[in-house]
């Protein structure tokens, strides 16, 4: 029951932050079969528990990056295992390699990973991600300040 009970607070504090976000054009790209949905955002806003059961730091100063490829088709878009990699560049020109884990929440498939940032700082993400299901490589670069 308790593993039932990570499980939704983490499914649905992922579609609140991210997700619920994707709806947005900015945060999402969308390719011939896949829709690649992406965010990043501060873990000081995920809850104690969920940061604790995925191994996160909770602070203003860590961000979370979120990526999701579903699969387009018929009804309710399905999640995609995918290789997902990718790096982050300050307005500094500091580079940094993000590491992603791969979350499976029932039929939904996430890739997370964790950076620290500063208060303001202006951060420029390069992903690669290849969807295992396909020939495709997508590449996603977006903009966030902290």
């Amino acid at each position: 029951m308790k593993l039932f009970k990570h499980t939704f607070i983490l499914v649905m504090v992922l579609f609140l932050l991210g997700i619920g976000t994707f709806a947005q054009a900015e945060n999402a790209k969308e390719y011939a079969d896949h829709i690649v949905y992406f965010n990043a955002f501060p873990t000081d806003s995920l809850p104690r528990q969920m940061t604790k059961q995925y191994g996160l730091k909770r602070s203003k100063n860590y961000a979370m990056i979120n990526i999701s490829v579903m699969e387009k088709g018929t009804g309710v878009p399905v999640g995609v295992k995918s290789d997902v990699s990718g790096n982050l560049k300050n307005l500094m020109g500091q580079s940094r390699t993000l590491e992603f884990r791969e979350i499976k929440e029932g039929k939904a498939v996430y890739y997370i990973a964790q950076v620290g940032v500063q208060s303001h700082e202006v951060v420029n993400f390069n992903i690669d991600i290849k969807p295992d299901d396909s020939q495709e490589k997508y590449e996603i670069k977006f903009s966030k300040k902290f």
